[in-house]
């Protein structure tokens, strides 16, 4: 018994053999129709186990259709899978090299994002601070012109009660000298009318 090979679709040769016999060995099933796909067998037809591999065990191969290729017919194959096996193994190094290079990539793009969102609120904080620092010469020029009106204010009223108590000195020094104009006119009137009397006194 030998370990079933990889195998290809062949539209040709599938499906699983009419005839009773051979039959798998530990299954005793009807085996189906494959053809090779692996190293020096390519091609090769075959009847094969119907379980597979992941469902139980595989009996392997229960019969050659084909016989063995001729040697250089072998080692033809044998370079061509050697060949796709360095291509293959080729373009895993270039992946790799691409997913490497791709997670450089990606590194220095989530730092430059770090770094753009960093700077994205360093220049918020920079509009946040002028904003306040605006809003702040604001409210002390408010502060400056409401202090101004209030000392401007009360320069007025000090004005006010000076030019009143000006006035109200002028009126009681007017009273005082109206007073003293009455009492020398009354003082005159008194003494005219004393030499009145002694005028008449004497005659």
């Amino acid at each position: 018994m030998q370990e079933t090979p990889d195998t290809t679709m062949e539209p040709l040769f599938c499906g699983q053999l009419e005839l009773s016999e051979p039959t798998c060995m530990m299954h005793h099933m009807r085996p189906i129709k494959c053809v090779a796909f692996e190293g020096t067998l390519t091609g090769r037809r075959f009847y094969g186990c119907p379980v597979p591999q992941s469902e139980g065990v595989n009996c392997g191969v229960t019969e050659w259709v084909d016989k063995p290729w001729h040697p250089i017919l072998q080692n033809c194959l044998s370079r061509l899978w050697d060949m796709y096996h360095e291509q293959n193994c080729g373009r895993v190094v270039d992946k790799q090299k691409y997913e490497k290079h791709l997670a450089k990539l990606k590194t220095e793009n989530d730092k430059l994002c770090i770094e753009y969102t960093k700077l994205v609120q360093d220049v918020s904080k920079i509009f946040d601070w002028q904003d306040g620092r605006v809003d702040h010469m604001d409210y002390q020029k408010a502060v400056e012109e409401e202090e101004f009106e209030k000392k401007k204010k009360e320069v007025e009223e000090s004005a006010r009660l000076e030019v009143q108590m000006e006035k109200l000195k002028l009126a009681k020094e007017q009273r005082c000298i109206l007073q003293s104009q009455a009492d020398i006119i009354k003082n005159i009137r008194k003494a005219k009318r004393r030499l009145n009397r002694r005028e008449i006194c004497l005659r």
